[in-house]
């Protein structure tokens, strides 16, 4: 397993996990796939403050991704980031998540973030744990917030202050 900074070139294997995240999962509340052009525009000239790591298996396949995006987009915000990790479905439970996490957390660190801010969508225990693990905090619950798969859900804030 090698974790490395994401490249362009890695945006057809990040689209197809993200978008089975999408498709089979409440995870992420968007309701249909996103065009590998938008993972590939993402990619492309990100500034070091919103790092994006990626895990290669032994054979070189990206199996899952990591990254710090902007929280908003006015100055007061400069410092603060929003977190986001996904998995390939055959390599969940080996904690790859924990290191995709720690390392683009690292780099966000690195690169003089404040804050780092995370939303979970209630029930998403394996995502509750891993916030907990990494010592973010539970700094509230949405009520009724997003909805997917015909529900409304409860979305979970975590705040992670570096």
């Amino acid at each position: 397993m090698r974790i490395r900074p994401a490249t362009p070139d890695d945006a057809e294997p990040i689209t197809a996990i993200y978008n089975a995240a999408i498709l089979n999962s409440t995870a992420i509340l968007w309701h249909a796939p996103k065009p590998v052009s938008l993972w590939r525009e993402r990619l492309t000239d990100r500034p070091p403050r919103f790092p994006v790591r990626v895990a290669e298996d032994d054979g070189g396949a990206v199996v899952g991704f990591a990254l710090l995006g902007p929280y908003d987009d006015k100055c007061g915000y400069a410092g603060v980031a929003e977190w986001s990790v996904y998995l390939a479905e055959h390599v969940r439970g080996r904690g790859i998540g924990m290191r995709l996490s720690e390392a683009v957390i690292g780099a966000g660190r690195a690169a003089g973030l404040q804050s780092i801010l995370s939303r979970v969508t209630e029930g998403n225990t394996v995502s509750e744990k891993l916030h907990a693990r990494l010592g973010f905090t539970k700094v509230g619950t949405f009520r009724k917030l997003g909805e997917k798969f015909g529900e409304r859900h409860d979305v979970i804030a975590y705040q992670l202050i570096l």
